[in-house]
Order: C-alpha cells, then structure tokens, then sequence
C-alpha cells in the first residue's frame, strides 16, 4: 500500500479538493445521486490539476444532522461505484476535543496551540497502538471545528507548530475565521506551504 510520502511526491499541487455527497454542507454542492454534478466536479479537478479529493458523507456545519453509518456509506459508495474500482486509503486525523460531544461543539482553550497538537499526539499514539501503520496518518488541526474564530485563527497563523513528523493538512476554504483575516486567497495557500503544510482542502467549485 502507497504510504502518504509516496502520495505526496506523485502530485504537483499540494491541493485535495473537496467534494461533498450531503446537500446541507457549507456549499450546498452535495452530489448524491447526482451523476450531472458529480461528473462536473470531477472535470473542474481534473481541469484544475487536482489529483487527491476529500469526499464528505456527512455534513459538519454547525447545526448538522447526524446520519447513520449506512446513510453516510451509500453516500460514499455512490461517488465510489461511479469513478473508481479501486482506491488507496489513507487517514487523515481531524482535531476534536476529547470532551465534546460532537465536532462543532465549542470548547473553552487555555492555550489552544498546545492542546490541540497533544491532542493529536495522543490520538496518534493510540493509532500506531492498535497496529495503523505511521505512513498512513496524516494530520488536521480541524480549524473551525468546535474552536472560537479567534481560536482558530491563533492556530492558523501558528501551523508550524504541527509540522511533527506527519503530513500536515488543512482546511479553510470557505471558513469565516479565514474571511476574517484580510488575506487573499492567494496569502492563505502561500501561508500554509510556507508553514510546513502538505495539503491545502479547496472546494474544487465556488
């Protein structure tokens, strides 16, 4: 199995592009059974060099409805069964605090840098434990979720911090606390690479 180095070094872009299957995401642009968008959104990508692609199952915008595991497998098995026979896993650890009780759950921080990458350095201890081979694991602070936007800004202007060991990941893309900044978008992605970041999630369409 292809591990994440080996990903990374076959690409160009250092983008994933975002697809989503649900219709109550941040974008509305869920593809579920929607063979006419889904084959746009593919095309955009492949226009756009965008060779690695996130797709979502369920939404995490605040307010979500949480879906069972079979609603949010057929929404996946849907963009699967239509463009690919085989795929290579890879797992990307998205931050949530321990205590909360779902990911948009806002959660008080006294140093939020901090918590966030022992959070994730515990997770990933207790991965490797249970026999998840390392070059599989990559890493997402999960900006934006259940994280004040000045939370979430502290930790975007601080991303080298996380620059570990794993490939780092992260995701602004339509996020207020990133509208917030006063940075172009062009600010935004040359921040993140110049922080050490491995990938940037972009919605492949506005």
């Amino acid at each position: 199995m292809t591990d994440w180095n080996n990903l990374l070094n076959s690409v160009n872009q250092k983008v994933i592009g975002i697809i989503n299957s649900t219709k109550d995401s941040f974008t509305g642009d869920g593809v579920f059974e929607n063979k006419e968008r889904l084959g746009f959104l593919i095309k955009t990508a492949e226009e756009k060099g965008i060779k690695i692609l996130d797709v979502g199952g369920v939404s995490t915008k605040p307010g979500f409805k949480e879906v069972s595991y079979e609603q949010e497998l057929k929404r996946l098995n849907f963009f699967i069964s239509n463009y690919f026979g085989k795929f290579k896993l890879k797992i990307i650890l998205v931050h949530r605090h321990p205590n909360s009780s779902d990911i948009q759950e806002k959660m008080n921080y006294k140093d939020v840098v901090k918590e966030v990458r022992d959070h994730l350095e515990e997770k990933i201890e207790n991965l490797i434990s249970h026999g998840v081979d390392k070059n599989r694991i990559s890493i997402d602070p999960g900006l934006g979720f259940g994280k004040s936007m000045e939370d979430s800004q502290k930790l975007f202007k601080n991303l080298d911090y996380f620059s570990f060991g794993f490939p780092l990941v992260v995701g602004y893309s339509k996020k207020k606390f990133a509208q917030n900044l006063e940075m172009t978008d062009e600010e935004l992605y040359d921040h993140c690479i110049n922080s050490g970041v491995s990938l940037v999630r972009l919605h492949i369409a506005s």
